[in-house]
């Protein structure tokens, strides 16, 4: 049986010990169909340091000799390319770049990362070349980049860079609000600026061959007069899957590793609802995020149950960090519409940068999509429809949203934990919304948000997700209509949970009061109907289906019934 490679990133190290590998190697073929200088964006955990480790063992010139070894069993093994092992490969990675310093220690900062490189490039490859050593005055990127190129050239050989994560530490001067240092090293003269204008010169020597990676394209945008050359495959449909499993791929995994065959679908089906969802193109299939899916396999060979966590907390931790970008937007309307919607139409934009990013709503849509935060649902008319990928992104809204409103006002997490769980044990709802109510005055004692009916619906989705013991459908559609809030078992604590929830929400402005009772009749009817559809009656576990009307009037009074 195969091993899960859970954050191995090291294509040969993978196949040489045995771990289970995706073959992605036919991307190689279509990629030199492309321009020989590319550029992709992909959200964070998904696959794209493992692919350019596997870009960098097929095209290293010294590893010739290990080619049958290493990828006789896969598909570029049995239809090599002509461009096969013919490059010296020069690998910078510009993860865990430290950002949190003056402009200058970013600086030096930047160019010792490619300082190193190059270094570690030049003594891998020193049997080839006439130099393999970097005098300590090189202390400037693109004097670096200039010095590498003119030895592999005047040694002969043609160079293939990989570039990873080439925008990790420009996100983390945006969302660390340092702005300035962002342009100032991007613009004009700024040393990141000429560090690929260094490299595009190269290009018209022997920089035969680029590939870079990121998360989103602000920064390409941004120095665009430096650096015009790359070819944006990002949203290519033949690309689609070139990061990420098909569903295709997890039968195949599956097939690999020690799960029995008859948990197979319905295992496929959750991690489906979890980590699936994601399209690039919206003629192409969506696919799972592939850190989260082996996450999820590593956990389940281990102990044969779902993890209790349905997301890694460095996956958590990753996307927390970088969804900093989008929740900096300051139209907290859209981002609240979005979450309660699931979705939204846009017209998608291929590049913008820092200044536009958050002016325009569509270049703000087109961000969420580039962090994975949404993905391609659909079409409609000329517009492309947008949405929420999965059930792991719709948590980390409902986390993001919980820590803005955390900041203003100090939130009991326990307090509210314990309030579900009584939910949950005892059927017993009126402790949530005590908790509830607390929240909706401190909130509008500071005049801290616009209330209406959604942003309510907000707060209650927020903190039922605290306790992370019920998997939360909003708007779920049945046969009698949408129901606001079903709150179901999740498979893993079935024998903690008695009491499922159905929840209808009511807002009504303070001048309305008078309609308290019409809404009560109405809202109760409306439970009762979505009670007894087909969805919700097949959806009910073992446990017990109760329901709860909720009525908020103006922005202190709560009724519940």
């Amino acid at each position: 049986m195969k091993k899960i490679p859970y954050g191995i990133s090291n294509f040969q190290r993978i196949i040489e010990d045995n771990y289970l590998y995706v073959d992605k190697t036919k991307y190689i073929e279509i990629l030199e169909n492309f321009a020989p200088y590319q550029f992709f964006i992909r959200p964070r955990r998904f696959g794209k340091s493992l692919f350019i480790s596997m870009l960098e063992n097929y095209y290293d010139i010294k590893k010739k000799d290990k080619f049958k070894s290493i990828f006789n069993k896969l598909y570029i093994g049995k239809n090599p390319t002509e461009e096969r092992n013919k490059y010296l490969v020069w690998k910078i990675s510009f993860a865990g770049l430290q950002t949190g310093v003056t402009e200058e220690e970013l600086r030096k900062n930047f160019s010792d990362k490619v300082k190193i490189s190059a270094q570690e490039f030049l003594l891998y490859y020193k049997d080839l070349l006439l130099e393999h050593n970097i005098s300590n005055e090189y202390n400037s990127a693109d004097i670096i980049v200039n010095y590498v190129k003119m030895i592999t050239n005047v040694s002969g050989y043609d160079v293939f860079i990989l570039i990873d994560e080439y925008d990790n530490f420009a996100n983390e001067l945006i969302t660390g609000g340092k702005k300035f240092t962002y342009e100032a090293i991007l613009h004009g003269e700024g040393f990141v600026k000429s560090f690929y204008k260094a490299i595009k010169d190269g290009t018209n020597d022997n920089f035969k061959r680029i590939f870079m990676t990121g998360v989103s394209p602000i920064m390409l945008d941004d120095m665009t007069s430096g650096f015009n050359i790359t070819e944006n495959l990002t949203i290519e449909e033949e690309l689609n899957s070139v990061f990420g499993f098909t569903k295709d791929e997890l039968k195949i995994i599956i097939d690999q590793i020690d799960i029995n065959k008859n948990e197979k679908d319905l295992l496929i089906k959750d991690m489906a609802f979890y980590y699936n969802g994601y399209k690039f193109n919206k003629n192409a299939e969506t696919v799972f995020n592939p850190d989260m899916t082996m996450y999820f396999l590593k956990n389940y060979l281990r102990y044969k149950r779902y993890p209790e966590e349905m997301i890694d907390f460095n996956v958590r931790t990753d996307y927390g960090r970088i969804n900093k970008l989008a929740m900096n937007f300051n139209d907290e309307s859209l981002i609240t519409d979005i979450i309660n919607k699931g979705e939204t139409s846009t017209k998608l934009v291929e590049k913008f940068n820092i200044n536009s990013m958050y002016n325009d709503t569509e270049n703000f849509k087109s961000l969420l999509f580039y962090l994975g935060m949404l993905t391609i649902k659909g079409v409609e008319a000329n517009n492309i429809v947008l949405g929420i990928p999965n059930y792991v992104i719709k948590n980390i809204y409902w986390e993001e949203f919980y820590n803005k409103i955390n900041e203003n006002i100090k939130l009991d997490n326990s307090k509210i934990a314990n309030s579900i769980s009584k939910m949950r044990v005892s059927g017993d709802i009126t402790h949530f919304i005590e908790e509830f109510k607390n929240i909706l005055k401190d909130l509008s004692n500071r005049d801290l948000m616009r209330f209406d009916e959604k942003y309510v619906k907000m707060i209650i989705l927020t903190l039922l997700a605290v306790d992370n013991t019920y998997l939360i459908n909003s708007e779920l559609e049945n046969n009698n209509g949408y129901s606001d809030i079903y709150l179901k078992t999740k498979i893993q604590f079935k024998e903690y949970t008695k009491y499922e929830w159905l929840i209808e929400l009511k807002y009504i402005k303070e001048s309305e009061k008078k309609k308290l009772e019409l809404i009560k009749k109405e809202g109760l009817e409306q439970l009762e109907r979505y009670k007894n559809s087909k969805m919700i009656t097949q959806s009910v576990s073992d446990a017990i289906l109760k329901s709860a009307l909720i009525i908020v009037v103006g922005k202190n009074e709560v009724y519940i019934f």
